[in-house]
């Protein structure tokens, strides 16, 4: 959930509170339901304050970002608190996961604003995961080298503020990809991305243009000058900016850490994952790892580039007898139609979007 308008990559939350009411009719009625939004939750990352993206993310910032997401989905908080108050149900609780996009949920400042929002009890905030009985959950981007973040430590001191410890990942969109994203959001909805390259090269020219003078100018001078606390490097990241330069994929690669989770402990007999937005299902004799879809608004384009409708959105259900995973799944459902002004009908008209970004910018 974004900020509204047509950067907002989920603009249904009345949907999403007729799918929570559905949890508090039967079959589930009568039983006990954790529900779970694991990660990116609230696209705070994407959302601005005064037409900027700040980097330095203070817990004032944090708050006005809650602030403006909550205002534009109202029908999400009042959903939330009808699902965890029911009348004559079995308990209800709700989990709020850290994700790259909602780290600011690492302020405890901004989960009493969310939990005083929904204003119901049962609203937990487990950190970056969350174990229910033998089911382990967390949003994935811990295995992603462009969003790891240190658990113990998410906040930093910097001149007299505690600031949010952003990954290299988060720093860098917030610097480069954001100021564009008026021109190009409709780019980041729609798959298969490789395409995306294919049909408009001029993509990949901005990209390359605006990613290598961003780090290689803007970036180390602040990283050799420590002048700033959100510069920062490691061997992994510089692995991973290479891949991208190289490569040009757009998408992180799955790793095998969460197969690895299941198959060299005994603890978990299902991990659930998101952060790909790629559902996907592996198992190890009798454990498995669920990695769900998601649930904001994707679309499927052809060789030509035309969208031809929405990607079904995909979450995972895990039933548990004393503690015991005894059946878990992915659950596929096709959600409301797309808003008529939040995409083009082809990918292609974004060609005129990329020639003045290109026009502005300084060769590579």
């Amino acid at each position: 959930m974004g900020a509204g308008g047509v950067l907002d990559d989920f603009p249904h939350s009345p949907w999403l509170a007729e799918l929570l009411a559905s949890y508090d009719a039967p079959p589930y009625r009568d039983l006990p339901v954790d529900l779970v939004f694991n990660g990116d939750t609230f696209d705070l990352l994407k959302t601005s304050l005064d037409d900027a993206y700040p980097r330095h993310v203070t817990e004032g910032v944090a708050l006005a970002k809650l602030r403006r997401v909550l205002d534009a989905h109202p029908a999400f908080v009042t959903g939330l608190r009808a699902f965890l108050t029911a009348p004559d149900v079995a308990p209800r609780r709700a989990h709020f996961v850290i994700g790259n996009h909602d780290a600011e949920l690492a302020f405890p400042a901004v989960q009493r604003a969310l939990s005083g929002a929904i204003d119901a009890p049962g609203v937990w905030f487990p950190g970056f995961s969350v174990d229910i009985g033998d089911v382990h959950i967390e949003h994935g981007s811990q295995d992603d080298p462009m969003f790891q973040v240190d658990e113990h430590q998410p906040l930093t001191e910097w001149n007299g503020d505690t600031l949010l410890d952003l990954p290299w990942g988060a720093v860098a969109i917030l610097d480069v990809m954001l100021p564009m994203q008026q021109q190009l959001y409709a780019l980041d909805r729609v798959k298969p991305r490789p395409r995306v390259m294919e049909l408009i090269p001029e993509v990949k020219d901005l990209l390359g243009s605006a990613f290598w003078r961003y780090y290689t100018r803007e970036y180390l001078v602040d990283l050799f000058n420590r002048s700033d606390p959100t510069r920062k490097a490691s061997w992994s990241m510089l692995k991973e900016v290479l891949y991208r330069f190289t490569t040009f994929d757009p998408d992180t690669s799955v790793s095998a850490h969460y197969q690895r989770l299941v198959r060299d402990q005994e603890r978990y007999r299902v991990v659930v994952i998101g952060h790909h937005h790629s559902p996907s299902w592996w198992s190890w004799a009798d454990r498995k790892v669920l990695q769900a879809g998601c649930l904001r608004d994707e679309y499927v384009m052809d060789r030509q580039g035309t969208i031809t409708g929405l990607l079904p959105k995909v979450y995972v259900e895990v039933f548990l007898a004393k503690g015991r995973a005894v059946r878990s799944e992915l659950v596929e459902i096709d959600g409301p139609p797309p808003l008529p002004t939040h995409m083009p009908r082809s990918i292609l008209e974004l060609r005129d979007r990329v020639a003045p970004l290109l026009a502005v910018g300084e060769a590579p």
